[in-house]
């Protein structure tokens, strides 16, 4: 009897041993992506990132609570808070998220040292556990494959082009050139040019070389298949649609626009000097174009069943379902994070 409680005592103890050995692996061990994996849409993170569909669940920054990361169902049902922490730029994928912690926030939440409140943060879907990918002022990211690509500020270069992969290691310097980081597709970052032309180019993140792509004096470019949407800088910034390297170059809006994104078979975007201004909804396949809120809205978020819009100068956030004449008040609930 005494050998065989020996034997179950050894066998209890190779095993707590070997749980702890687990866990402690569990919690260092980063996952990589396939190829071809993006963080979300490139419109999206034109509208400052703030929802992200992943895995048939919703991340966002809840307007009610100074935009900490929540989730919920795509149809808005079964709402969790994630974290303390008020974020934009929401990036997924399979077992992160990745975010900018946002400083416009309730400072009394962060503690008194307010430490990194502007870093670039990944954090494990599965128990939450945050680590910090830069802690220097950092926004406008864009996850792609296994890097991620962003602003970073600092006092020598002031805002450039950074990349660093998702367990942290290699972080470097892309450009710097402050080009827009957020339009990602097949592996390589799109963008305006900002010094010599407003042209399309497209750069490989590991080798840094640069390719010219179309000659359109164009701003923030939507990659959407096989179809390049842009603001055209020659047209009083109206929404067109071309192929990538400028072909079949037809104009989709009525008026010019401060911002917009694609959601299926609709483009969505806030006017300028429209008559009223607000934000309009275009049947991509008829054309047909709709008012749906007057007024002066920004960060335009899709995701599979609503499209979100916010207040430009009060920040109140208002949902429509996509295809709907529906606009309502978007009201998450706030809820307390357990310790």
């Amino acid at each position: 009897m005494k050998v065989v409680k020996r034997i179950i005592i050894l066998v209890v103890a190779l095993g707590i041993i070997g749980g702890l050995g687990y866990y402690k692996y569990i919690n260092t061990v980063t996952y990589f992506n396939e190829p071809g994996t993006v963080g979300n849409t490139t419109g999206n993170l034109y509208g400052n990132g703030l929802f992200c569909e992943n895995d048939g669940v919703v991340y966002f920054a809840n307007p009610n609570d100074y935009s900490r990361i929540y989730k919920m169902n795509p149809d808005e049902s079964d709402i969790e808070v994630l974290a303390n922490d008020s974020v934009y730029f929401i990036n997924a994928d399979s077992h992160y998220l990745y975010y900018s912690r946002n400083g416009n926030r309730d400072y009394s939440q962060m503690g008194f040292l307010n430490v990194n409140i502007n870093s670039l943060c990944r954090m494990s879907k599965r128990n939450g556990k945050v680590i910090i990918l830069d802690d220097a002022n950092c926004n406008a990211a864009a996850l792609c494959d296994n890097k991620i690509v962003y602003f970073h500020y600092d006092a020598e270069d002031a805002t450039s082009v950074y990349t660093v992969k998702i367990d942290g290691s290699e972080r470097e310097q892309l450009t710097k050139s402050a080009i827009d980081p957020r339009c990602i597709y097949n592996g390589r970052l799109y963008y305006s040019g900002v010094e010599h032309d407003h042209n399309l180019h497209s750069m490989n993140l590991d080798s840094k070389d640069s390719a010219f792509v179309s000659s359109e004096n164009l701003w923030l470019p939507i990659i959407d298949g096989n179809n390049l949407y842009y603001m055209n800088l020659d047209d009083k910034n109206r929404v067109y649609r071309s192929t990538l390297s400028g072909e079949n170059k037809t104009g989709i809006t009525t008026y010019g626009t401060s911002g917009y994104n694609v959601a299926g078979n609709y483009l969505y975007y806030q006017s300028i000097k429209g008559n009223p201004d607000g934000i309009y909804r275009v049947d991509l396949t008829s054309g047909a174009e709709i008012l749906l809120a007057e007024g002066e809205y920004n960060n335009i978020n899709v995701t599979s069943k609503y499209v979100y819009f916010a207040d430009y100068r009060s920040g109140t956030t208002f949902h429509s379902p996509v295809g709907s004449n529906q606009v309502e008040l978007f009201d998450p609930p706030i809820i307390p994070l357990d310790d």
